[in-house]
């Protein structure tokens, strides 16, 4: 995965989170590109609670040629043993198309002609892209899919 000029092997993908997350050492070894203020308050799955550093805007994220640009919260974590570089969060899900298919236990997303399939866990396969033949067609039924789900 690159964001931005940094090039990173290891995203964790939260569906249930509001945020888009950076570690404040991920943010340091881009060379600290000026932050935003942030208004909002985190309150991590411990129930601690963090204000964030500051807001990165516009960060490109390329995920096997496939990107959006998206806004990060950057936050420090104390005493974590193997922290994650960046946490995508729902927003990022939704602006990419993504589809969790738990029978094929992998996380596909989209955006305009490209298809990333990844697997829910990297031991189990590789990452790969395919061309999305109609992409029209594609974003129709992710969009009646979504009026089910909401009318449920």
């Amino acid at each position: 995965m690159q964001i931005g000029d940094y090039e990173m092997d290891q995203v964790i993908l939260d569906l249930g989170s509001d945020e888009n997350v950076l570690l404040k050492q991920t943010w340091e070894r881009m060379g600290r590109p000026r932050l935003q203020w942030s208004l909002i308050q985190l309150r991590m799955v411990n129930q601690h609670k963090i204000i964030p550093t500051g807001q990165l805007y516009g960060v490109t994220v390329d995920i096997e040629g496939v990107s959006v640009m998206e806004d990060l919260e950057v936050i420090e974590i104390v005493d974590d043993n193997n922290p994650f570089p960046v946490l995508l969060g729902i927003d990022w899900a939704i602006d990419m198309n993504s589809v969790v298919n738990l029978k094929k236990r992998t996380m596909s997303f989209e955006i305009k002609m490209l298809r990333v399939i990844v697997p829910l866990d990297p031991v189990e396969g590789v990452c790969y892209t395919e061309l999305v033949h109609d992409y029209e067609e594609s974003v129709d039924e992710l969009e009646q899919i979504y009026k089910i789900t909401v009318r449920d």
